[in-house]
């Protein structure tokens, strides 16, 4: 999905919400590091569970693990450089390629499963948004608060950090529900 999908998705789903007259509002994740936070081992599971076998497995195995890395600060006063040792990433999908937001979503892709009955998850890259609709605000307060709860409880099971400071809960409504 691109941004513009994304984007479109969420705007549609609001939209429609508003011309049926429910109560909706959205939940904006922010996830810090995302891609940096990302469990090999979990990783390597949930692709298995898709499917991915054999020679593909062993390739996504090997992409995945013994990657090393090392920091350089550049510094503008100086001819010296500060340079890191080598290190090997336990964690995280390389940022920068073409497979990092891939391999994050089929990380985070089964956050749907989590609460599909009760919003609709909108996922890219690490963007995450859910937009809930319901028809009183009794039941959408409710559902709210239970997608936030399993948003939680999914993120932590799954050992990614949401930053509650910069995640939002907004409500949308019409000038005539004002």
């Amino acid at each position: 999905m691109s941004t513009k999908d994304a984007v479109f998705r969420l705007t549609d789903s609001v939209l429609k919400s508003l011309i049926q007259k429910l109560h909706v509002g959205g939940i904006f994740c922010d996830l810090p590091k995302a891609f940096d936070c990302v469990n090999h081992k979990i990783l390597l599971t949930k692709l298995h569970f898709y499917g991915i076998q054999g020679i593909t497995m062993d390739w996504f195995r090997s992409y995945l693990t013994n990657r090393k890395q090392k920091v350089e600060i550049k510094s503008p006063n100086s001819t010296h450089n500060l340079v890191s040792d080598w290190g090997i990433l336990k964690h995280g999908v390389p940022q920068g390629s073409i497979l990092g937001p891939l391999l994050f979503l089929v990380y985070i892709s089964d956050l749907s499963l989590r609460i599909n009955s009760l919003a609709e998850p909108i996922l890219f890259a690490d963007g995450t948004s859910v937009i809930i609709s319901k028809r009183s605000y009794i039941e959408f307060s409710v559902a709210v608060n239970l997608v936030l709860a399993h948003i939680i409880e999914w993120f932590s099971a799954n050992r990614l950090v949401l930053n509650l400071e910069k995640t939002n809960v907004l409500t949308f409504v019409t000038n005539r529900q004002i």
